[in-house]
C-alpha cells in the first residue's frame, strides 16, 4: 500500500493526480535518522465526523430491560438513588483511512431532559469499555422504559441477555468491564445548556487510536456521572435514533507521508513518521510512466514506538521521484 504523498521538484514545485513525489536528486548516499520529536505536517490535517454505530443504556430500575431502540439514553442517578449508565460505540476503523494518526477527538452530546422534581448538576465521565455488549432494539416510554431484552441484548445485569455473559457486577465493574480512569469529562447542567462537549484529551485520543489499530478491542465508552451517590443527577442524552440530536464524534487526523522536501548544500532530506510496528520502504525512480522501475533507497524496519524518520540523499540535475511503500 502506498502512502498519500506530495510531489516536489527543485527548484520549482509541481503536482499531479498521482500519489508520487519527485525532485531533482540522485541516491549517491543516504543516512537514516530516528527521532522522537514532532515533524512539521506536510499539509493540513483531515476531519472526520461520526455518529454512533451502537448506543444504549443500563438502568438499575429495569435490570432485565433493553433500551437500544430509544431516541435517548439515560445516565446519572435518579430521584430514588437508582443508577443509570450509557453506552456508545463508533465504527472508527471502518471509517478512518488505514494508518491514520489521531490528533484530536471531541464527543458532543445533547441533553434532552433533566429531573423536574429536583436537580443535581454533576461531572459526567467517559470510560473505555473493556468487554463486548449487545445494543439491542427495544424502546418504550415512561413509566416503563424499554422492554424485556431478547437474546444478545445488553441489560443492567447482562452484556448479552439470555446467555452466561454477565457484567462482572450489575451495571459493570471498573477494571473488568470498563476502565477505571476517565478518558474525558464535562460538567452537565440541563438541556438549556446543550450541547455538551467532551473535549480532546490524551486518553480520548489514545482510545480512538487503539480502536483504529485494533478494531477487535473497540467496545466504545461508558457514560456515567462521577457522583452516583447523589440523586437527581440523571439526564437523558439523545441517541443515534434521534435524527436531529445524534451524538457526534469529531476526529482530527493525518496520514503518514513524505514531508515537504528540504534541500541544503546539495543534500535532500526526506522525512516522515511511522506508527509502532509499521515497516516500510523508501523507493525512488527517474520518471513516472506505466512501466516505471522503482528502486529501493532504504528499508525501514518496524519500530517499537511511534517514530520520526529522516533520510538524506544527494542531489543532481536529473529528475528524481520518491515514494513510501508499506509492507
Amino acid at each position: 500500500m502506498w502512502s498519500e504523498l506530495f510531489r516536489h521538484a527543485v527548484p520549482r514545485v509541481a503536482r499531479s493526480g498521482s500519489k508520487s513525489q519527485g525532485l531533482l536528486a540522485t541516491p549517491a548516499l543516504f543516512a537514516l535518522v530516528l527521532a522522537c520529536g514532532p515533524l512539521p505536517l506536510a499539509g493540513a490535517s483531515e476531519m472526520l465526523v461520526l455518529i454512533p454505530s451502537a448506543d444504549t443504556a443500563l438502568l438499575e430500575s429495569f435490570p432485565t430491560n433493553n433500551f437500544g431502540g430509544q431516541t435517548w439514553l439515560n445516565a446519572g442517578t435518579t430521584q430514588t438513588y437508582k443508577r443509570n449508565r450509557g453506552l456508545l460505540k463508533f465504527d472508527v476503523a471502518g471509517q478512518l483511512p488505514a494508518r491514520a494518526r489521531i490528533l484530536a477527538v471531541t464527543l458532543t452530546l445533547q441533553v434532552t431532559r433533566s429531573p423536574v422534581d429536583g436537580d443535581t448538576p454533576s461531572t459526567f465521565d467517559l470510560h473505555r469499555v473493556l468487554r463486548a455488549w449487545g445494543e439491542g432494539d427495544k424502546h418504550g416510554g415512561p413509566p416503563l422504559l424499554g422492554a424485556p431484552a431478547a437474546a444478545g441484548e445488553c441489560t443492567w445485569t447482562h452484556r448479552f441477555a439470555l446467555s452466561p455473559d454477565l457484567w462482572a457486577e450489575p451495571g459493570g465493574a471498573p477494571g473488568i468491564d470498563y476502565a477505571p480512569d476517565s478518558s474525558a469529562d464535562t460538567f452537565v447542567y440541563s438541556e438549556d445548556f446543550s450541547p455538551y462537549a467532551f473535549t480532546s484529551t490524551s486518553n480520548l485520543v489514545a482510545d480512538v487510536q487503539l480502536w483504529q489499530r485494533h478494531p477487535e478491542l473497540n467496545f466504545g465508552w461508558m457514560l456515567k456521572t462521577r457522583s452516583e451517590a447523589e440523586n437527581f443527577s440523571a439526564r437523558r442524552f439523545a441517541t443515534r435514533e434521534d435524527p436531529f440530536l445524534q451524538p457526534v464524534l469529531t476526529l482530527e487526523y493525518d496520514l503518514p507521508q513524505l514531508q515537504p522536501l528540504a534541500v541544503t548544500n546539495g543534500v535532500v532530506a526526506l522525512s516522515f513518521w511511522l506508527e509502532e510496528g509499521e515497516p516500510c520502504t523508501v523507493e525512488h525512480c527517474d520518471g513516472l510512466s506505466p512501466t516505471v522501475n522503482w528502486r529501493v533507497l532504504a528499508d525501514i524496519p518496524a519500530a517499537s514506538a511511534r517514530t520520526n524518520v529522516v533520510i538524506f540523499d544527494s542531489v543532481q540535475a536529473e529528475p528524481r521521484f520518491y515514494r513510501l511503500r508499506f509492507r
